[in-house]
């Protein structure tokens, strides 16, 4: 192996324990040297592990169509991850535009395709090799975020278009296992999405847009708990402009929101 940095296909195999023991040596200086790239093959390992997993039966069969259009921890963590809850929804400003921005439309309009086809066959796990190519393919700064602590495991990665964004989004669907569906999309550039987390309401379905850096980010569910997905929101746009896997007060309230939500009404 060559000294630059580690292909995509190196580090799939580096994931899988399907390099020889020079090779993995290799890589593991190459991820010592780069921080960046060292939190991005830790979190696509844990990735890879949670679709390993497999999806229950429940989250497709809770799931009704819709219309297609477009620490002391047991203490201390707990009241913290209440707290969290609690507040965190109402916090976020909310925007009720009459016509909504197009890329936001565009970005339902993939979530409601994306999520009738979940309907229709049943996921398979998203290979690390697609995970990892993905990122190469985005960059560095790009975030993909392990959900497993929400129960929320990664089922699809999908290049789309949204109107009035130039370039190459990314499609990240997360699917739970009592019937919810989530959508994280990352846009190349964040154009005229807000500065800051922002909520847009259609109907039963909740979205979060955010612009950290060079990147957007929208995410969009429908019929989930709403302070649940509130804390989802609030993490990712921490993490996303933090660029670091979430600390261990944060994967407890994210569990613990799991625990107290009700099913997802799809």
């Amino acid at each position: 192996m060559s000294a630059t940095r580690p292909s995509w296909e190196q580090l799939n195999a580096y994931v899988d324990g399907e390099l020889s023991v020079s090779d993995a040596a290799t890589v593991a200086r190459a991820l010592a040297d780069d921080k960046l790239l060292a939190e991005a093959v830790a979190t696509l390992s844990r990735l890879k592990a949670s679709t390993q997993e497999g999806i229950e039966p429940f989250a497709l069969a809770s799931t009704r169509p819709r219309v297609r259009p477009w620490r002391r921890v047991a203490v201390a963590a707990s009241v913290a991850a209440v707290l969290i809850v609690a507040t965190v929804a109402s916090l976020v400003p909310q925007m009720t535009p009459a016509a909504p921005p197009a890329w936001l439309a565009g970005a339902w309009q993939v979530h409601d395709t994306w999520a009738q086809e979940e309907i229709a066959s049943p996921p398979a796990p998203v290979d690390s090799g697609v995970v990892l190519a993905t990122s190469y393919r985005f960059g560095p700064q790009i975030f993909l975020p392990d959900l497993s602590d929400a129960r929320l495991t990664l089922s699809s990665l999908e290049i789309v278009a949204l109107p009035d964004v130039r370039g190459e989004a990314l499609h990240i669907g997360y699917l739970g296992n009592r019937g919810c569906q989530v959508s994280l999309i990352v846009t190349p550039e964040s154009g005229d999405m807000p500065a800051d987390l922002v909520r847009y309401d259609r109907g039963a379905g909740r979205g979060y847009a955010w612009r950290s850096g060079e990147h957007g980010y929208l995410l969009l569910a429908e019929g989930m708990d709403e302070a649940r997905l509130a804390l989802l929101a609030e993490t990712l746009h921490r993490a996303t402009l933090e660029l670091r896997p979430f600390d261990p007060d944060t994967r407890t309230a994210l569990r613990e929101s799991r625990e107290r939500s009700i099913p997802c009404l799809s």
